[in-house]
């Protein structure tokens, strides 16, 4: 899987990679849905932003994305979904600035329904 884009953090009005930041990068895949995630600037507070790019077919996306939605964790106020269609399905990316351990627990959770039969 190869990785699309980098992470930026804002300054001003204008958007830069960060130079210090922590950068964590993992392979993840589960059944069709398969893709990278990614942790970047890591702060006192224990906040990163994370990214995650996954594909999913035109089945397993309203499944995910209901996963995510209801999961106890609420998503947070810094939370961006996009997903553009490619190959009979889409490549979704999740980017938000949260805990990595909640961002990971939510993306498990909601990619753990993809395995559950209908």
């Amino acid at each position: 899987m190869e990785e699309r884009g980098e992470l930026v953090k804002p300054l001003g009005n204008a958007w830069q990679e960060s130079q210090t930041s922590v950068k964590s990068s993992t392979r993840i895949g589960n059944g069709t849905a398969g893709g990278t995630i990614r942790f970047l600037g890591y702060d006192n507070s224990g906040t990163a932003i994370n990214q995650v790019d996954v594909w999913m077919s035109h089945e397993e996306l309203p499944v995910f994305i209901q996963a995510l939605v209801t999961h106890p964790m609420p998503l947070p106020i810094d939370y961006l979904q996009t997903a553009e269609p490619h190959e009979n399905g889409f490549w979704v990316r999740i980017r938000c600035h949260e805990s990595p351990k909640v961002f990971v627990s939510r993306l498990s959770s909601a990619i753990g329904c993809l395995e559950q039969p209908a």
